[in-house]
């Protein structure tokens, strides 16, 4: 896999999806600061010296279910980073939780591609730092979380290092077992499971997820399975 470093750019996933189209091949693009950069549902996600921003570019079978994709990414890079299991959860569907506070995100996009192979660009970011007293933290409901808060000596560049090897293999064996082998190690790590939430306009107790990744949500109406929406915590008590 070819790996590139930009000191700047808008976004790189907007920049991995573009080599994707141009007919290149596997990438992993970083960059020191991205200007344009999105989340979920089209939010902006700014990011400097103080995240960690990169996108990893590949295809796979256009028939490969990818809905359980985030949650091995997560799944992944949690293993690398806090390999006991004790301090980072995974909220469904893409974000990444440290000591009950977001440490960042995946935002996985794609593009058609000829024969019966699809481009998938899988955008990670992760705060480094922490925010200084004067930063805007609205967009951190769920408050801010920094790497360095784990690892003292965390930097871009190694953490990267650290995370590309196991991603690669992580991409290699999802497109030949899919989700189901990440579904156990998701809910060691499920921050929602067992708790209230609401997703859309349901509401339930979150059940963990399916071998496709799909939460399960236990509504007064039963289980139901969502393959995609945005999940919020609800304010009362834990089901048991």
């Amino acid at each position: 896999m070819e790996r590139r470093h930009l000191a700047e750019c808008g976004s790189t996933n907007t920049e991995a999806l573009a080599h994707l189209r141009a007919g290149g091949g596997p990438l992993l693009l970083s960059a020191a600061r991205q200007t344009a950069g999105r989340g979920r549902l089209g939010r902006a996600w700014q990011s400097d010296d103080a995240a960690l921003t990169f996108s990893l570019a590949t295809t796979l079978p256009a028939a490969l279910d990818l809905s359980g994709l985030s949650l091995a990414v997560g799944c992944t890079v949690a293993d690398v980073l806090d390999a006991p299991g004790e301090r980072i959860q995974l909220k469904w569907p893409n974000d990444l939780f440290l000591d009950g506070a977001k440490l960042g995100g995946i935002l996985i996009e794609t593009v058609p591609m000829p024969g019966e192979r699809r481009g998938v660009v899988i955008g990670i970011g992760l705060n480094l730092q922490p925010l200084p007293p004067d930063a805007d933290r609205s967009a951190y409901a769920s408050g801010h979380a920094a790497l360095q808060a784990l690892d003292p000596t965390a930097t871009a560049s190694a953490t990267l290092d650290r995370l590309a090897p196991a991603l690669r293999a992580l991409l290699a064996d999802f497109e030949t077992l899919g989700f189901g082998p990440w579904q156990l190690a998701f809910s060691r790590r499920d921050l929602t499971a067992g708790r209230p939430v609401r997703v859309g306009e349901r509401t339930g107790v979150a059940r963990g997820v399916s071998t496709s990744g799909e939460l399960l949500l236990d509504t007064d109406t039963g289980l139901c399975l969502i393959s995609a929406g945005e999940l919020s915590l609800r304010l009362e008590n834990p089901s048991p």
